[in-house]
């Protein structure tokens, strides 16, 4: 029975290296196009002929740093994911990192008009948050490795 079992786990444990690999695979080539469709944003919004002017518009830059931001977020999943094909974990710290990321993506983005001062607090509180724990993380860490 217990070599049944073995077997079982084992084969289990190998289907999910494959997925985590085809999902690696998936994750790399969306962020490869990522960036190819900012590239042509980029070089579209740039030589406009519509527009008098060579430089960007505060709304173009906005998008085109959101945009950025949403690549590195792409990076640091495909890391994750990479991470967890090598060591069959998954690590704390860089899942924190994609977290403070896409917190700071929102923040870099974010239209005071249009959310609730309360909103704003709670995200304010998020951050601290995704801070002291990214910090706690990173000590744990580096009192592991002394």
């Amino acid at each position: 029975m217990s070599k049944i079992m073995d077997k079982a786990v084992s084969l289990i444990h190998t289907a999910k290296n494959w997925m985590s690999f085809f999902v690696l695979v998936l994750m790399t080539i969306i962020v490869a196009i990522s960036i190819i469709e900012l590239g042509i944003t980029l070089y579209l919004d740039l030589f406009d002929p519509t527009d008098d002017v060579l430089f960007l518009e505060i709304d173009e830059l906005f998008r085109i740093f959101g945009f950025f931001f949403i690549i590195l977020i792409g990076f640091e999943l495909v890391e994750t994911v990479e991470m967890y094909l090598k060591d069959n974990i998954i690590h704390a710290e860089v899942v924190l990192l994609v977290a403070v990321i896409a917190v700071s993506r929102k923040v870099i983005l974010l239209d005071l008009e249009k959310y609730d001062p309360l909103a704003i607090i709670g995200l304010g509180i998020i951050i601290v948050a995704l801070g002291g724990c990214y910090s706690l993380v990173k000590l744990s860490y580096r009192s592991k490795n002394v």
